[in-house]
């Protein structure tokens, strides 16, 4: 098949089937990102669409492959998977970065935290993201999967956040106030604000278009951190979740911080760093750890079930998007990272294991991918008539699989933890919840 029948083909199913925000910047060229505007959720719509009409299968491998980052490498993919019937060029095996989330942390909130404990050369940051691996998981009342709600706060990090490194975290938007108050505080502070002070707000992210927004959310619910600018007219903008920093137009700022799908915002002074101590990091790490379970993994398995069963009557074709939100959820397993680099640096112990358990790890995060690329496809199922019960089959093997991964990483951070405790010679009393795995 000629690879620009393959491209008209990828261009009808984003004009007939998919919404694309973005179809005028349509080319060979065009990068599905950040010039389309397809996330990875409208990736994958994408190619369940083409393997029907292409007659190809896509292997679990090719999604998280580099070739998908233009229209034209797509094509060229999708041409090797009819003409050659190969394997894709970019396995799993040969891909050790996570995918297009390689330059994104994990937590909005607990990244602007942490940017100014990396700027002190006393204490170490590595320890906060103890809490992120098993953040709160969001399953609405129609059982889908999110990462924010209304009622969801971060008082759980505002305290260790003070307990780790005396660091206390004030809010300073009212809730009770109108946004156009909340505002004015805002820029006021921003205005007054010391050199050691952070302000950090919330605002929706959809709504600052020129940003490349990898998750295309709408609302996009996000935590930056804001200082004057020499220019009047912008604001400066500090995204450490996203690694980006720089000058934004201060009107559609306010604009994405006035939206009504998103609102919050704190301060904190980094003059207030103290050094941590051990029994801190203890506490902390046993009141994050869940040894007996893998609440992302129960999400996504309480929630396929729902659909499945047809509870509150949902169907089957309802899985398309209640898994939408997953992929921003699956980062946060790279916080395990910064749990076995903090260990093992403690304990001087050479980092021949670590880039295995980082790809252990990288194999976690894949896996969810694997998982709505089949609840997609039961959903597409669905929709057209046609039997799934392979796919859910699928499904269920690859949550038991996530199972498994997940406790072999806690497996080892427990044991590197209770090496960590035995070399500082902690006096601490024996909690319950201190169990093996």
């Amino acid at each position: 098949m000629q690879k620009t029948t393959i491209i008209e083909a990828i261009k009808r199913v984003l004009i007939d089937e998919i919404p694309t925000a973005n179809m005028a910047a349509f080319d060979e060229k065009a990068r599905l990102n950040q010039d389309l505007y397809l996330d990875s959720v409208l990736i994958m719509q994408l190619l369940i669409s083409l393997e029907t009409q292409l007659s190809i299968e896509v292997p679990d491998e090719a999604l998280n492959a580099s070739d998908f980052e233009t229209i034209n490498s797509l094509a060229s993919f999708l041409s090797g998977q009819i003409t050659e019937n190969v394997e894709p060029t970019v396995s799993l095996a040969e891909n050790t970065q996570p995918e297009e989330f390689e330059d994104i942390k994990v937590h909005c909130f607990v990244s602007c935290l942490c940017e100014c404990i990396k700027a002190h050369h006393a204490v170490d940051h590595r320890p906060f993201y103890f809490g992120v691996w098993d953040a709160d998981v969001v399953v609405t009342e129609d059982y889908k999967i999110h990462y924010h709600a209304d009622d969801l706060n971060h008082d759980f990090f505002r305290h260790w956040f003070e307990r780790l490194y005396g660091v206390k975290v004030n809010a300073w938007y009212q809730a009770d106030q109108s946004k156009a108050e909340n505002i004015s505080r805002l820029l006021n502070l921003i205005e007054a604000k010391p050199a050691s002070q952070h302000i950090m707000v919330m605002l929706d992210m959809y709504l600052l278009p020129e940003r490349e927004n990898k998750f295309n959310q709408n609302p996009f619910p996000h935590y930056v951190m804001l200082e004057k600018s020499e220019h009047p007219d912008n604001l400066l903008m500090l995204d450490p979740d996203f690694r980006w920093q720089g000058e934004q137009n201060k009107q559609q700022v306010i604009q994405a911080i006035a939206s009504e799908a998103v609102e919050g915002g704190y301060l904190f002074d980094s003059r207030e760093i103290t050094p941590v101590t051990s029994q801190a990091i203890h506490d902390y790490f046993i009141a994050c750890f869940k040894p007996e379970n893998n609440p992302m993994t129960d999400a996504v398995r309480t929630i396929v079930q729902a659909h499945i069963q047809q509870k509150n009557e949902l169907t089957p074709a309802d899985l398309n998007q209640a898994l939408a939100n997953l992929p921003v959820l699956a980062i946060r397993k790279y916080a395990y990272e910064h749990g076995l680099a903090f260990f093992m640096l403690e304990l001087e112990m050479p980092f021949d294991d670590f880039e295995n358990w980082c790809d252990v790890i990288e194999q976690l995060v894949s896996g969810y991918k694997k998982i709505q690329f089949r609840a997609m496809k039961i959903a597409a199922h669905f929709s057209q008539g046609i039997e799934f019960i392979d796919l859910l089959k699928e499904i269920e093997s690859l949550l038991a699989h996530q199972d498994a991964l997940e406790f072999s990483v806690k497996q080892t951070l427990f044991t590197l933890f209770k090496q960590w405790k035995s070399k500082t010679h902690q006096k601490v009393s024996t909690r319950k919840s201190e169990v093996c795995l």
